[in-house]
């Protein structure tokens, strides 16, 4: 319907006809005053709208659409209330709800399930109310009639999970149960193929290093002879041997896009001196009698070098890559250096001694400096520092990737650079820390950054002081972290197994091993004492000095002394220090814990508590 004034339709014909054509209006048999103001009416019969256009400058009518109605005016739809105008085209239309019968899919995050669900709802028919004339037109519709759903057919759902992509693993039978059944609950309609993993290559190894036997506390005398057991081979032994690595196979997801299996490890069976490989690189056996050891991921066969009386001025240094057997004292400034075990059958009296294997000494050591594991203890050390190093670097890239991905970081406009920078001042200030100890690290053991020597600058120029600000990207930072996984692989390479020392007594000595000092006899006085594993002297008292442990349990029989000696005892990881009894002026330390023993205390065990406090 076109609302017009009272004179013409938009045909050029009159609104309101008269005479043959059409009955007059009722509104307009009735008088109206000269200038007196009459409203326009809409009205609405079988689907149609009427306008009767306002007189003497009265208002149009208006029009509000309710549910199930589509008003359109102009060929615009109107949502709500309207107030038509000269010349306005009025549409009112139903609007039906259609009959619905749809497969819903799903797929779970692996990709490798896909569940149908059936999505069933019927229609609805509606025609518009008759709308008496009025001012307002309030258009409602009533409905009909109700539609049902159309059924579903198995070519349907095959359909709908091809347009959900999904084309592998369709099971058949369960897409009949869903167009028989039609569950709303979703139901396996596709299940795809799992990859076969693959098998990692292993080495077997058929010999032994040092092995250690149990000490009886309460016995009175200790065959130390018993003790180790320093495994020998023949040429022709076989020492190891590699079974090679098979390959999985790939997988399908129910989008029909292959999965790959997993990587397999292939480790490599190495041989060093006095070893070679067979049968095609799978075994290793022996060429020489000797020791065999496992040196990092390499196996070697070394002799060991006897000195046959004591090691003095008239031998000189002593520096052998196998075992060394003292069979007297190791006596003032002489120095021995070996690859292997080395045996002081009887004292060593101010001197150095060095074994990569293991150090063990029948007797005491007097101001003398021992140290069993070499540069495996050394690399140790640093390993665990470049480890903690990596990993906060790792974090750090992590956030400023998760900051650069906010809006509200990208709406600030902040450099990537100032990022970096403002993260190393706050939440990863500990990184310019380790970059300081890592330095310390490369000046005492410079041998072990040879071939990183640019590596400590680089961090030191990037991530300490005004270096931070020169960085523009964190893209800059990649470099660094591959050069720490390098020389975190280069360290690792570097230690051998843990290296233990085993002493009679010590007196104004200094002991490092990277796996556990043992003391058999009376005890430790005012000596310095640093094991990777483990310090273990239940017969033995420690007065004075120090001892510091990596990672294992402390035992002896006394510490301290009852004149209030300085003595101090940490754990700095995970363990337990152990004494019957424990004198005044004694720190005891487990993992940052600290707690000074005022008292004399007897069986005493320090330990950490679930709660990380130190409980004694």
């Amino acid at each position: 319907m076109i609302a017009h004034d009272d004179e013409t339709r938009k045909d050029g014909s009159p609104v309101n006809q008269t005479g043959q054509e059409a009955e007059r209006h009722p509104l307009e048999d009735v008088p109206v005053q000269a200038g007196t103001p009459v409203d326009g009416l809409i009205r609405i019969e079988d689907g149609r709208v009427s306008v009767v256009p306002p007189k003497a400058g009265g208002r149009w009518p208006s029009i509000k659409p309710d549910r199930n109605v589509l008003v359109r005016v102009n060929g615009k739809t109107i949502d709500d209330q309207y107030t038509l105008s000269e010349g306005d085209v009025v549409e009112v239309l139903p609007v039906h709800e259609e009959a619905v019968c749809d497969i819903e899919v799903t797929v779970d995050k692996e990709k490798m399930r896909a569940f149908a669900a059936v999505r069933r709802k019927v229609g609805k028919r509606f025609k518009v109310r008759d709308l008496p004339e009025s001012s307002f037109g309030f258009v409602t519709a009533e409905q009909t009639d109700i539609v049902e759903p159309p059924e579903l057919t198995v070519e349907g759902a095959m359909a709908k999970l091809a347009e959900a992509g999904i084309v592998y693993g369709i099971d058949a039978a369960a897409v009949n149960t869903l167009t028989a059944e039609r569950p709303s609950i979703p139901m396996l309609v596709a299940k795809g193929r799992e990859p076969e993993e693959p098998v990692d290559g292993s080495i077997k190894f058929f010999f032994t290093e040092i092995g250690e036997k149990d000490i009886d506390p309460n016995a009175t005398r200790v065959d130390l002879y018993d003790r180790i057991s320093i495994p020998w081979v023949q040429p022709g032994d076989v020492l190891a041997e590699k079974t090679d690595p098979q390959p999985g196979k790939p997988g399908t997801d129910v989008y029909g896009k292959p999965i790959r299996p997993g990587n397999y490890r292939n480790p490599v069976l190495s041989a060093g001196e006095g070893v070679e490989l067979v049968n095609e690189g799978r075994q290793a056996v022996a060429v020489r009698e000797g020791r065999p050891i496992l040196e990092g991921k390499t196996i070697k066969v070394i002799p060991t070098f006897v000195v046959p009386k004591n090691a003095d001025a008239s031998t000189g240094h002593i520096r052998f890559s196998g075992d060394v057997m003292v069979s007297g004292d190791v006596l003032d400034r002489i120095e021995i250096i070996s690859g292997g075990v080395v045996e002081v059958r009887v004292l060593v009296s101010h001197a150095k001694v060095m074994g990569q294997q293991g150090v063990i000494v029948r007797k005491g050591v007097i101001g003398a400096q021992i140290r069993a594991g070499g540069v495996s203890a050394e690399s140790k050390s640093a390993l665990s520092v470049v480890q903690v190093l990596s990993l906060q670097l790792e974090a750090l890239l992590r956030a400023v990737r998760q900051l650069l991905r906010d809006p509200r970081m990208q709406e600030a406009g902040i450099p990537e650079g100032q990022l970096v920078g403002q993260l190393l001042e706050g939440r990863f200030k500990d990184i310019p820390k380790q970059v300081v100890v890592l330095e310390d690290h490369a000046a005492s053991s410079p041998d072990l950054f040879h071939r990183f020597t640019h590596l400590v600058p680089a961090l030191r120029q990037k991530l300490i002081g005004l270096g931070r600000s020169t960085i523009s990207s964190s893209s800059e930072l990649q470099p660094l972290m591959k050069s720490l996984q390098d020389l975190a692989l280069f360290l690792e390479a570097m230690q051998a197994a843990d290296a233990d020392i085993e002493v009679q007594s010590l007196q104004n000595a200094v002991l490092e091993a990277s796996g556990k000092v043992v003391i058999n006899g009376a005890g430790c006085y005012y000596s310095a004492i640093t094991a990777g594993r483990g310090v273990k002297a239940p017969r033995g008292l420690l007065r004075g000095g120090r001892v510091v442990v990596h990672e294992g349990n402390i035992e002896f029989k006394e510490l301290g002394g009852p004149g209030g000696v300085t003595t101090e005892i940490a754990v700095v990881g995970k363990g337990m220090i152990m004494a019957q009894t424990v004198y005044p002026n004694v720190t005891i330390s487990i993992g940052g814990e600290k707690r000074v023993v005022r008292d004399p205390t007897r069986h005493v065990k320090a330990f950490l508590n679930e709660d990380g406090h130190l409980v004694m």
